[in-house]
């Protein structure tokens, strides 16, 4: 039995909290011995009728273990009862033990290319990061801000964004923190300005939760919502999700430059001092290296080749090689360049991710090849019709709004996982697109601002002891609001009139 002191701490070191794991058994339990309800039973002969020797009794059963499995997973995931890689593997043992999905099939549902595109996204991360690059680009964002607090403001949210669009959030997080209180300690020394610090801290960790819908490597989510998506048949490229998510980042972007200097006057305007003293002190260190310049050009190598995969090199080749092909090819790379070596990726990137991401693919697999998903689906799509959102437009505004309230109770990854095959099958049944469905459901996830442990990027600027959970209570009181405000512009105006995404269609 894991000490309290283990009990306690963060992220993949927590150990079983075993009141939480006896609450999430019983949940499995009890749903699992109730007399299965007659809405899955016609579910299961609907989706499996037509198949001669079925037992339409086992697959309804199969339906209702899967609801008892998502159910006790979403008390795992909000209270952390167990290890997240240990629930994620739970997901497997559960359809193995129980006779739902062949050894095979499990194995093959946990090596999807997502789970390649989330592993070759964090070691192609680990390696920027080991060579300094994410420093770099913190210099440059400096020194075009200017000297004015608004247009530093400015500076931060898009240089947190951008980065954030395909590097781990925590590592732009980490790389910013740093700068920032410098710029407020070194002001601080002339003049008080507590605010000014509150502010610049949580900027950061608004840029990168803005940042993260921007692109596929913005976030595990979105892996996630780009396999569910290929599982019925629809491919979105780099460029698609590029091409929807921009919006939000920038828009975002603009609406925090003009909401967070209100909601944390800085006591100065202008920090001219502090950033001649900083722009010295990152003088120092030098003009690029030959190594941080090839380093620099792989990864360059690899985004045009996650934006031209589904266009020029399938052309090329006759067949595409993925996103996680390609992600895991440029970590290779650097390998056999000699620029890093698998000991940096051990210790660098984080393998409890992959699995747990690997793990909720597993999950949405199993969700949608046992029907679980759409009988699911068919009790929310009851409950909502009354309302006028059962499809369309609606119906992607309310899953938006259901994702961006979940991912504060849960982490994004975890609600996307939960959620999505769900969310996708509404669409399918309720004649509308997946596509906005689904894109739109995994940028709401982006939408954690209440707690300090809504991201990583919050929590990271917390430990600096600038911010107090009631900054983060105070921004999402009015960014909150103003977020599901631009995503439901976006879906309505940006996505359908302006890409021409047909809201009845299928793909784009």
């Amino acid at each position: 039995m894991g000490d309290s002191n283990n009990n306690n701490s963060g992220g993949f070191a927590k150990t079983t909290d075993f009141k939480w794991l006896g609450v999430g058994l019983a949940v499995f339990v009890l749903i699992a011995i109730m007399p299965t309800p007659e809405s899955m039973i016609q579910k299961a002969q609907d989706i499996f009728g037509n198949d001669p020797g079925t037992d339409i009794g086992i697959k309804a059963l199969n339906i209702k273990l899967i609801i008892a499995l998502l159910s006790t997973c979403v008390v795992f995931f909000a209270t952390e009862a167990i290890p997240m890689p240990a629930v994620a593997l739970l997901i497997g043992l559960v359809q193995l033990f129980f006779g739902i999905t062949a050894p095979k099939m499990v194995a093959l549902s946990y090596a999807h290319d997502a789970v390649w595109f989330i592993a070759g996204s964090l070691a192609l991360g680990a390696t920027l990061v080991k060579y300094g690059l994410d420093k770099r680009v913190g210099m440059l964002v400096i020194n075009l801000a200017g000297t004015k607090t608004r247009n530093i403001v400015i500076g931060i949210l898009l240089g947190t964004a951008i980065p954030t669009a395909f590097v781990g959030e925590h590592a732009v997080a980490a790389m910013y923190v740093p700068i920032a209180l410098a710029l407020f300690t070194l002001t601080n020394k002339s003049t008080p300005a507590p605010k000014l610090g509150t502010l610049l801290l949580i900027t950061i960790a608004v840029g990168c939760m803005i940042g993260g819908p921007m692109s596929p490597t913005g976030g595990a989510r979105n892996a996630l919502m780009i396999g569910f998506l290929s599982n019925i048949g629809i491919e979105v490229s780099f460029v698609n999700w590029l091409s929807m998510g921009v919006f939000y980042t920038f828009a975002m972007s603009i609406v925090m430059a003009f909401l967070l200097p209100l909601l944390f006057k800085p006591e100065v305007d202008d920090l001219s001092d502090a950033v001649d003293l900083l722009k010295k002190d990152l003088a120092k260190h030098g003009s690029m290296t030959k190594q941080q310049y090839i380093v620099a050009l792989v990864m360059l190598c690899v985004v045009l080749l996650w934006i031209t995969d589904k266009s020029i090199v399938a052309n090329v080749l006759g067949f595409s090689l993925g996103l996680g092909g390609i992600a895991v090819s440029g970590a290779v790379t650097y390998m056999i360049l000699g620029l890093t070596s698998w000991k940096d990726y051990e210790e660098k990137v984080s393998w409890g991710v992959i699995v747990l991401y690997a793990g909720c693919i597993s999950l949405g697999t199993v969700f949608k090849t046992t029907g679980a998903s759409s009988w699911f689906a068919d009790q929310i799509m009851a409950l909502v019709a009354p309302l006028g959102l059962n499809e369309g437009i609606g119906l992607v505004i309310l899953m938006g709004v259901i994702g961006a309230v979940l991912t504060n109770l849960m982490s994004a990854g975890a609600t996307v996982a939960v959620i999505g095959p769900v969310v996708l099958d509404m669409a399918q049944s309720s004649g509308t697109n997946p596509v906005l469905v689904g894109v739109g459901l995994a940028i709401a996830t982006s939408m954690a601002y209440w707690l300090v442990i809504g991201t990583p990027a919050s929590s990271i600027v917390y430990a600096s002891g600038q911010l107090e959970s009631k900054d983060f209570i105070r921004m999402a009181t009015i960014g909150w609001p103003a977020a599901l405000l631009v995503l439901a512009v976006m879906v309505s105006v940006y996505w359908v009139t302006i890409l021409g995404i047909d809201p009845a269609g299928i793909g784009f």
